[in-house]
């Protein structure tokens, strides 16, 4: 029997996720699982199935467990992309590429019974094609706070670090209540469609439009404050709004600019800006030297104001700017006898309220 050694490896790609490696891993973690037509990994918060579409191997009816890390690299170095392959009389797997072959001894262990534990049901919940849009609208960078990650609800899609809050509304699908970690929102990322989805106790099962299933351990949904969440977004209207325009896209690279001399107001990279009617000026300083640059705004104001001055997180900045350069200047919460200002950036489907900076707590 020939194996294609491109489609084995695209195969053996996806799985990855669910694949660990050390001295000390969980029993299993470090292993492809051929069963029932299928590739499986399973790390006990990752686990993929993936489909196998060459028929060769369908035909042979491939079961076993071998060793990821020695499986995949012999298959990736084997020098065509023809791979012949046969079981000897001792249950081995032998691979023949050429003049170079491989036998891989399959391991004894009870697979069936791992993937009985996380195996999904019939009931499939039908995503729209927005599922992966709302994933990548909330899901944030750097977020090392207790509540990072991304809380599904519904029709909603939240996430926030306490600084940040970000939401996203599905158009159709709605999903049961579970929250997913920023590691595995980035792993699910990685597919451009997924179809349908399922909740079986603390895992999280979703299919890809190529049947790949996808499960991942779910985070305790009930210490969420989501509620607490939802309430400040729903109460953060653009009716509120002290100030309403559009930041120039020229804005955020003078932003990221200014973040070589940015300031530390309570571990965050703060940046000044100084909103005047005419013009935005970005500014910074640290012991070691300063920035400042001035930016005209692309429409006209037609209502006067008096210059408003904020610190704002620069990556907080960066991560808005991929969505909307529209925005709200709303009052916000008062803080040591100030008034920070808040802002917010609404899309069709989006909102993103950022908390400013208090210039109290600048660390020199």
């Amino acid at each position: 029997m020939i194996i294609k050694k491109k489609e084995l490896l695209e195969s053996l790609k996806m799985c990855m996720p669910g694949i660990e490696s050390g001295s000390k891993v969980l029993q299993g973690a470090d292993l492809f699982i051929f069963h029932d037509g299928k590739i499986f990994t399973y790390n006990d918060v990752i686990s993929v199935s993936v489909p196998i579409t060459q028929e060769g191997l369908l035909e042979e009816g491939m079961e076993g467990c071998v060793k990821a890390d020695e499986f995949f690299r012999v298959i990736s170095k084997f020098p065509s992309d023809e791979i012949k392959f046969s079981i000897t009389e001792k249950g081995t797997w032998l691979l023949k590429c050429g003049k170079a072959k491989a036998e891989m001894v399959l391991l004894d262990f009870d697979f069936e019974s791992r993937l009985k534990n996380i195996h999904p049901g019939d009931d499939w919940i039908d995503l729209n094609d927005d599922f992966i849009a709302g994933l990548g609208t909330c899901k944030m960078n750097n977020n090392k706070t207790e509540i990072s990650g991304i809380y599904f609800s519904e029709k909603n899609v939240v996430s926030t670090d306490g600084n940040q809050m970000n939401f996203f509304q599905l158009s159709k699908s709605e999903v049961p209540d579970f929250w997913l970690s920023d590691n595995s929102a980035n792993e699910l990322l990685k597919f451009k469609k997924l179809v349908s989805m399922q909740i079986q106790g603390n895992w999280a099962h979703f299919k890809s439009d190529s049947g790949i299933i996808f499960s991942v351990k779910t985070l305790q949904s009930q210490n969420y404050p989501f509620e607490r969440i939802k309430n400040i977004l729903d109460t953060s209207n653009t009716d509120k709004a002290i100030l309403h325009g559009k930041f120039p896209k020229e804005l955020f690279n003078a932003i990221d600019r200014a973040v070589s001399f940015s300031m530390d107001i309570s571990e965050h990279l703060a940046v000044r800006l100084l909103i005047s009617k005419e013009k935005i000026e970005v500014s910074s300083e640290r012991n070691s030297g300063k920035y400042h640059e001035k930016i005209l705004w692309d429409e006209e104001f037609k209502t006067d104001f008096e210059p408003i001055m904020v610190y704002i997180d620069a990556l907080m900045m960066e991560f808005i700017s991929q969505r909307t350069v529209e925005f709200y200047l709303l009052k916000g919460p008062t803080r040591n006898g100030k008034n920070l200002p808040r802002l917010l950036f609404v899309t069709e489907s989006s909102k993103h309220l950022l908390s400013t900076l208090d210039s109290s707590f600048i660390n020199s």
